[in-house]
């Protein structure tokens, strides 16, 4: 993408785990200025059950799932706070239904989405909307180490019968962050291929 779209497309990598996350932050903070748009994805799942889930991984998932967003959210929106813009936070249905084996990802996901509809009230008078995607199980990297037979589980669940892609995902994010929604604050879209219908 950078290469495709010089002087448009910067990529920074920021790791927001560990003793190096607010060096990390305060280097992606600079990105801030002239902000129109802005989509919190990353994120990292473990599986297992909470009793058997170690402090650090617990920390961990807080951390990146969690405080990173908000973090990051609190430098994008100094700089919209004179021009406005759209902020986008991918939360996931694990926020809304029970998943066995995802207590501290779902915990971190329904935080998210109850931050997004609070910044959707503090700055709305500012014109700074802000709206939270929560995609079904998604054939993405994360999800790779998943065995066959609960993937094949997880697609008969949904109405589609399939599971989702990213790409499934990227319209409703696309268009949360166009003029076109610019009446849309503080929502809540599934998009799982109706998994929790």
């Amino acid at each position: 993408l950078v290469s495709e779209h010089r002087g448009r497309v910067e990529h920074l990598g920021v790791d927001f785990a560990g003793p190096a996350a607010v060096a990390n932050l305060s280097a992606a903070a600079r990105l801030h200025d002239g902000v129109d748009g802005f989509v919190a994805n990353a994120a990292i799942g473990t599986e297992g059950l909470l009793t058997l889930t170690s402090e650090a991984a617990v920390r961990e998932g807080v951390e990146v799932n969690l405080i990173a967003p908000m973090l990051l959210a609190r430098e994008v929106i100094k700089g919209m706070l004179d021009r406005g813009g759209s902020l986008v936070f991918i939360s996931s249905v694990a926020a809304r239904s029970g998943f066995a084996g995802l207590s501290v990802y779902s915990a971190t996901k329904g935080g998210l989405l109850a931050f997004s509809r609070a910044i959707a009230r503090e700055y709305g008078e500012r014109r700074i909307r802000s709206n939270c995607v929560l995609p079904g199980f998604l054939e993405t990297d994360m999800n790779r180490a998943v065995p066959k037979e609960l993937r094949e589980r997880l697609a008969r669940r949904t109405a589609l019968k399939r599971l989702g892609c990213p790409q499934d995902v990227v319209g409703c994010v696309a268009f949360l962050l166009s003029e076109q929604a610019q009446y849309i604050t503080g929502g809540e879209f599934v998009v799982d291929g109706g998994m929790i219908a």
